[in-house]
């Protein structure tokens, strides 16, 4: 379960970073900004939800490298 645990953190914690950054692409311009319209809601929901998502996968994987259970 210890390997199984360490892949599953890695892919959590590289895909928080990646939702992270897509996230923060799609933050709407400043008040008074001349910057273009604000991107639709759903592309920076669809980013915050991936993010919570594989923060729960990062969180699995903490877990099972921490408490890998008992051999038999």
């Amino acid at each position: 379960m210890r390997r199984v645990g360490l892949i599953l953190l890695a892919i959590g914690v590289a895909g928080f970073a990646l939702a992270s950054y897509e996230s923060g692409r799609y933050a709407p311009p400043a008040e008074g900004s001349l910057s273009g319209p604000a991107s639709p809601p759903r592309a920076r929901d669809a980013w915050e939800d991936a993010r919570w998502l594989l923060t729960g996968t990062a969180v699995m994987g903490a877990v099972f490298t921490a408490l890998p259970g008992r051999r038999e």
